[in-house]
């Protein structure tokens, strides 16, 4: 950062010194040394009023007599204003100007006359070219800051597109940086940082990849052997089958849970119809449910999704009241200002105001003793958290007036 305010202290200190420098070159050779008759006019009244002084009083008469271009006057006869008339008397030249704003220059010779020369035309407004200058100058100061931002800028749109692709999961990263840049040192330690978190991205990838194969091998082999010492204690067989199953299916949702940080790259957003979705999942639930099963489901409501992905979400909320429900769910399919709301809610114990954020995290549950009861691993709401997220979306808890607990999803509507 010191870097960034020295070298932006620099380049503005040295630009507003040069602009300044500049400006002032070009107003001197530019409006000071342009033709002025008015200017010229007071060189030569100069001039005539050095000549006329050393003239003596014959000479003097003599001048005026034969020059048209002077008029004389004795200086008793103009009502002079008090700073002219001590002008005058300090043996200065004034201007002054006539009804029709021509510039009149006068001066006193021998005391007594005052000498007229003109008129002349006003001298020309020097505004438009000082705005002229004023625009041009900061003009290029802002050029000169543009110049400055540049790399910077650059800089900052290849951290954007970094940050974008670790956010997508992709792990293809071609960092490039400008050595000008006033942040090289910081892009360069966030580049560092992003490719590190892109090889912890495949390793892990590559070990979701060796558990799937290597762990399931052992399993086989476990589930084989138990199958064939089933004749001698079927009892204490079937406890062990059990146990391999639950890790088995542990191991099932573990793997699920980590394809999702992959899994968004291949997103297949279209037009679905959320209720056909909600419908097909709340039939394969009456399958299999001995709960009563309320639905309120609105036909023909067209929203933009992923339909494979979504459909997992909505297994996954009616599963979990299943699971946590007493005897009753109930599924409601409503629209409300252009959005889809989706609710899903049951009779079960319900969840604590200060939980309701934890259970989407992972291997989170309410229930510590992980009873073979209730099942699972604390993963479907954090799958449902993971994929409704790829659809800029939240699923918000709360208190059902059925006494349990209440999941509520929304998702925009599209036009028809």
């Amino acid at each position: 950062m010191l870097r960034l305010l020295v070298s932006l202290y620099i380049v503005v200190f040295a630009s507003i010194i040069a602009i300044n420098q500049g400006s002032e070159a070009v107003w001197r050779n530019w409006v000071e040394q342009a033709p002025d008759d008015l200017r010229h006019a007071t060189a030569v009244a100069t001039h005539y009023k050095h000549a006329l002084t050393q003239l003596s009083e014959e000479d003097l008469t003599s001048f005026f007599n034969n020059e048209t271009q002077l008029t004389v006057f004795p200086y008793e006869d103009v009502a002079w204003l008090p700073e002219q008339l001590e002008a005058l008397k300090n043996g200065e030249i004034i201007t002054s100007f006539d009804d029709t704003g021509n510039a009149l220059l006068l001066f006193v010779v021998n005391s007594t006359s005052v000498v007229q020369l003109g008129p002349f035309a006003p001298a020309q407004s020097a505004t438009t070219k000082q705005y002229t200058i004023k625009f041009l100058s900061f003009s290029l100061l802002a050029l000169l800051l543009v110049l400055w931002l540049r790399p910077l800028w650059v800089d900052l749109v290849q951290l954007k597109r970094t940050s974008e692709k670790l956010a997508s999961g992709s792990l293809d990263l071609t960092p490039t940086r400008s050595r000008f840049s006033a942040i090289y040192t910081l892009t360069q330690q966030i580049e560092k940082m992003a490719l590190k978190t892109a090889s912890l991205m495949s390793n892990q990838k590559q070990l979701v990849n060796a558990v799937s194969h290597e762990l399931r091998t052992p399993l086989a082999r476990l589930k084989f052997a138990l199958a064939m010492l089933a004749p001698k204690d079927p009892e204490q067989v079937a406890a062990m089958e059990e146990d391999v199953m639950e890790m088995e299916v542990l191991i099932d949702e573990m793997l699920s849970y980590a394809r999702l940080e992959f899994a968004n790259q291949q997103l297949h957003m279209q037009r679905c119809d959320l209720a056909h979705l909600i419908q097909d999942q709340i039939d394969k639930l009456r399958r299999t449910t001995d709960k009563r099963l309320v639905t309120d489901i609105t036909s023909d409501i067209p929203v933009k999704c992923d339909p494979h992905q979504l459909s997992r979400v909505i297994q996954n909320l009616l599963q979990n009241a299943d699971k946590y429900g007493q005897s009753k769910i109930k599924a409601t399919l409503t629209t409300h200002h252009n959005m889809a709301r989706f609710i899903v809610e049951d009779d079960g114990p319900g969840i604590p105001e200060s939980q309701r954020e934890q259970v989407f995290q992972p291997f989170s549950r309410l229930d510590k003793s992980r009873s073979k009861e209730t099942g699972g691993f604390g993963l479907g709401l954090a799958i449902v958290s993971k994929i409704l997220s790829w659809h800029g979306t939240v699923c918000h808890v709360g208190e059902s007036d059925l006494g349990g607990a209440k999941f509520t999803l929304a998702l925009p509507l599209i036009a028809d």
